[in-house]
């Protein structure tokens, strides 16, 4: 008989904490010529144990299950001892393949990621596994097969019960032979796939099915299967793009069994939540998490009796208040309702559930008083109420029945723990959010015996004076993360053991003053001190990964110390009184920088060569200091920079073309207030990504290059928010005055080239900047008349054409921008009337329009030349569209006239014998009489001649 040779390869690893060998090596298979095979389907994986061994085949007993598995040493052959094998007892066939791999790499590793440092169990895979013909149980998952399609043969083990191909990232879709598994009970395809599922059709005939996870899965297109397994148990549906609630009320009636039902992390489901969902009495776990529902959480919910698990938590819609019937799950363990519009006072059954574990109730509209009955929840670990408008106190009442708390939340709240001073808690906190609630002034003391906690947030609680010496001695706690920002705390920082658990600290806008500590923990990353009276040098901090220090009263040449923060990433030193030269040892030392904020100083000289060995740079803000020269070269190695903000400096030169050839992720660029000249570069158009383009207050010349308006970003009006773009910090000169945003600057989208001297015309191709939402181009030399394009500049909200020498009428599109809120039209040349109309009329200030003389009609007090007065005597513009109607009208009347008059003669003659008769009498005699003066002239005529 022919044959085909195959191979199933897996890489052996060695697990250094088993200290035995837990992969499979690779081997051939013989499989009959006629048998289906869809090719070596393989993944060139890194090997963490080099190339494996392989056997030869003779070694194998005739009849060892090996001969249809073949896999490496150091089993001698006996493949049922392998890791991850297991044979039937009996037949010694192969039943169990457990090929999971346990520590798969980083879902971006680096490029020098050590896969050997971290032993990973690699497999490729393909039909050779069909010889298997026993097999029930069969794990793929967590191993990566990018690029390889969903192996179809899966479908001919006719035997299995148990796959699970999660996390296994195949290509394609899933293969309709899969639903020939007709025993299989157990189905894992949670992000098995990389691209979209066309259909689930195969669903129906998997009639033994207990358990379905197809979480991670592109289901936005694809419609549920008619009908699912009656013995279905577990549902799992989160993450799948789904816009509609995937089952159908008949469907419901069939999976009366369910156990489990997540359908969470699905943003675009817009619903109410289903009545046929509180029919469901086995439901013991509920996820409805982060979609989208609206409406009121049902009283019917209460119908849920064995309900252990519930989440309802980030759908944002969902109002009203937290319903009575509630109180009915004596079995509920977790209660998640956070992040939603729920309304009314804290819920006075909660007593009655005495199982609850988890109570989250945070950002919503709740409001009153805690009740001291909360209390009796004995069994709480989590309770986060932050983000509410509770108010009150909680007093030992509330608390010291609560041993078993491991996290409070009760941030931004009116709420403060009314306990006495010497109180010691009877729980441990790892997590303490006390965030804007009325703790201070003085630092709570009970906090003093919490050893176990990791993070702890008393900002904004008016704290005031010198904290006690035991706060700094963090050595005696576990804490990661202290929050102590907006309070008005005193004093100078110690010096920090070295050994401790802090990870971040941040003291935002405090009262704190003198030197910086020398010494800072080994494991800090973040340290953020803005706002407060620091002073003096900075210190050596080697290990440091974020630095903030903005708004003190740190002065004198940027210490050379801070090109010792080797492991920098972050560094603010924003708003102090820095001055000399830039160092150039920054570009020397710190490679992984990516931040770097040195605005509003008193820095000179120019910007070092070294800046461009800073390759991860992201974010250079230099604004505001007296910098000066051209725009450093060495600028453009820096191709990941997002923002470059140099305004308010003394640069010179021109613009360089090579900003929109090199920078090909530069969304903000900021060169506003210096002595730039020269063109505007019509490279500057293939920076795609930019949206902000600043370069008002320079001495540029030349026209507007007409392509300049092909910035992609700016014609997009999308709202999807973009995560790179979300946090950064932008002011934005827009309306006549300054906007600081920080948290939606990923949608600002603008463009201010006011205060130059360009020339010419506007280009038409405005127009496309649909997302557009600030033009200014105040204040230069520009001709030409207003494009009628800008009418389609829908999102624009200010727009600066003011101090130019444009000429001809203001474009009746302009009307029509509807989010217009700011407009600047004056010292122009405009002429004619102004179309005061739609959006225009919320813009009555006549100043918009000063200094056009040619201009007339309201807002402003010159009529046009066909106004009229009104009844009130209050002069009326009668334009285009009313004098077309006036004459209509004088037309209408005129043939009603005629029309009226016709009918009202020919009625009288009709209705009045005697008028009727003298009339045709009178128009006989006329005709007679005409006819004989006829006559009598035609026979003059004849005798003359």
């Amino acid at each position: 008989m022919n044959s085909v040779e195959v191979q199933v390869l897996c890489c052996e690893r060695y697990d250094r904490r088993h200290e035995s060998f837990a992969a499979i090596a690779a081997s051939p298979l013989v499989v009959p010529s006629g048998h289906p095979f869809h090719g070596d389907q393989r993944v060139p994986f890194p090997r963490a144990g080099g190339a494996p061994r392989i056997q030869s085949r003779n070694e194998l007993q005739p009849h060892s299950p090996c001969t249809a598995l073949f896999l490496g040493p150091p089993a001698h052959g006996d493949c049922c001892s392998w890791p991850g094998v297991i044979c039937h007892p009996t037949t010694g066939h192969v039943i169990k393949l457990k090929l999971r791999n346990s520590s798969p790499p980083p879902d971006d590793p680096p490029a020098a990621y050590d896969y050997n440092a971290s032993p990973q169990q690699v497999l490729e895979i393909n039909s050779s596994l069909l010889a298997l013909t026993e097999l029930k149980y069969l794990d793929l998952s967590s191993h990566d097969f990018h690029g390889v399609l969903f192996p179809q043969f899966i479908g001919s083990f006719k035997e299995l019960r148990y796959l699970n191909l999660s996390s296994s990232y195949f290509t394609g879709g899933i293969p309709p032979q899969i639903g020939n598994l007709s025993r299989l009970r157990y189905l894992d395809l949670q992000f098995a796939l990389d691209s979209h599922v066309d259909t689930l059709d195969w669903l129906t005939q998997f009639s033994s099915l207990q358990h379905l996870d197809l979480s991670g899965l592109d289901l936005a297109l694809t419609n549920v299967a008619s009908t699912l397994s009656a013995s279905l148990k577990v549902l799992r549906m989160s993450e799948c793009g789904i816009n509609s609630f995937p089952i159908s009320s008949s469907l419901a009636d069939n999976i009366t069994s369910l156990i489990i039902f997540d359908l969470s992390g699905n943003p675009s489901l817009i619903s109410v939540l289903p009545e046929w969902l509180w029919n469901l009495s086995s439901l013991a776990h509920l996820d409805l998490s982060y979609c989208a529902f609206r409406g009121g959480i049902p009283d019917a919910i209460g119908g849920l009796p064995s309900l252990t698990h519930l989440d309802l938590s980030f759908n944002r819609e969902l109002e009203g208040s937290i319903p009575g019937s509630m109180a009915q799950l004596r079995r509920l363990e977790e209660l998640s309702l956070g992040g939603n519009q729920l309304t009314g006072n804290f819920p006075s059954w909660i007593q009655q559930l005495t199982s609850l574990t988890t109570l989250d109730l945070h950002e919503n509209l709740l409001h009153g008083f805690i009740p001291g009955s909360l209390g009796k929840l004995g069994n709480l670990t989590e309770l986060d109420l932050g983000g509410n408008s509770f108010q009150g106190a909680l007093s030992l009442v509330h608390l010291d029945n609560l041993t078993k708390l491991e996290l409070l939340d009760l941030s931004s709240n009116s709420l403060n723990i009314s306990v006495h001073k010497n109180w010691i808690p009877p729980f441990q906190l790892e997590v303490a959010g006390f965030g804007n609630c009325d703790l201070g002034p003085s630092f709570p003391p009970w906090l003093r015996h919490q050893t176990r906690i990791k993070l702890l947030d008393l900002s904004g609680n008016e704290i005031a004076g010198v904290l006690p010496d035991w706060v700094w001695n963090i050595s005696q706690f576990s804490i990661d993360d202290l929050e102590l920002s907006d309070n008005n705390i005193q004093g100078k920082l110690p010096n920090f053991p070295e050994h401790t658990h802090l990870n971040m600290l941040r003291l935002v806008d405090n009262l704190l003053e003198g030197p910086l500590p020398d010494k800072l923990p080994v494991e800090l990353s973040t340290l953020v001190l803005d706002g407060n009276h620091f002073s003096g040098q900075l210190p050596v901090w080697p290990y440091v990964g974020s630095v903030s220090l903005s708004n003190n009263k740190f002065s004198g040449a940027i210490s050379s110390s801070v090109c010792q923060w080797t492991m920098l990433s972050f560094l603010d030193l924003s708003s102090n009184e820095f001055s000399g030269e830039i160092p150039h040892c920054l570009g020397e030392s710190l490679y992984g920088l990516e931040i770097l904020n040195l605005d509003n100083n008193l820095l000179s000289g120019e910007i070092p060569t070294t800046i461009g060995f800073l390759t991860s740079l992201g974010i250079l803000r230099l604004s505001s200091n007296g910098l000066s020269g051209g725009i450093s070269p060495s600028l453009q190695k820096c191709s990941e920079l997002v923002l470059l903000d140099l305004s308010n400096n003394n640069f010179s030169g021109s613009i360089p073309t090579w900003m929109g050839e090199t920078l090909s992720s530069l969304a903000f660029l900021i060169l506003g207030s210096n002595h730039l000249s020269g063109y505007i570069p019509q490279q500057l158009a293939h920076s795609g990504k930019l949206q902000m383009l600043g370069l008002s207050h320079n001495n540029l010349s030349g026209t507007i290059p007409p392509n300049i308006w092909n910035f992609s970003a700016m014609a997009s009006t999308s709202q999807v928010r973009n995560e790179e773009l979300e946090y950064l910090e932008v002011e934005l000169e827009m309306k006549g005055q300054m906007f600081y945003y920080s948290y939606i600057s990923d949608l600002i989208r603008s463009i201010d080239l006011s205060c130059n001297n360009l020339v010419g015309e506007i280009p038409e191709g405005v127009g496309y900047l649909a997302g557009l939402i600030n033009l200014n181009l105040s204040m230069n030399h520009l001709n030409g008349s207003i494009p009628q394009e800008i009418g389609r500049m829908e999102s624009l909200e200010s727009l600066d054409l003011s101090n130019n020498e444009l000429s001809g009428n203001i474009p009746e599109s302009l009307p029509s921008l509807h989010f217009l809120s700011h407009l600047n039209l004056s010292y122009n040349n405009l002429s004619g009337r102004i179309p005061f109309l739609q959006q225009l009329q919320s813009l009555d200030d006549p100043s918009i329009y000063a200094g056009n003389p040619g201009l007339c009609g309201p807002p402003i007090s010159k009529l046009c030349s066909n106004t009229k007065v009104n009844q009130s005597g209050e002069p009326h513009e009668t334009n285009a569209h009313e004098e077309g109607s006036e004459w209509l009208w004088i037309w209408i009347s005129i043939v009603l006239g005629l029309v009226m008059g016709f009918w009202t003669f020919c009625g009288i003659l009709f209705f009045n014998k005697k008028w009727r008769y003298g009339y045709f009498h009178m128009v006989d005699s006329l005709h007679d009489g005409v006819l004989l003066r006829l006559e009598l002239l035609l026979a003059r005529l004849r005798r003359r001649d």
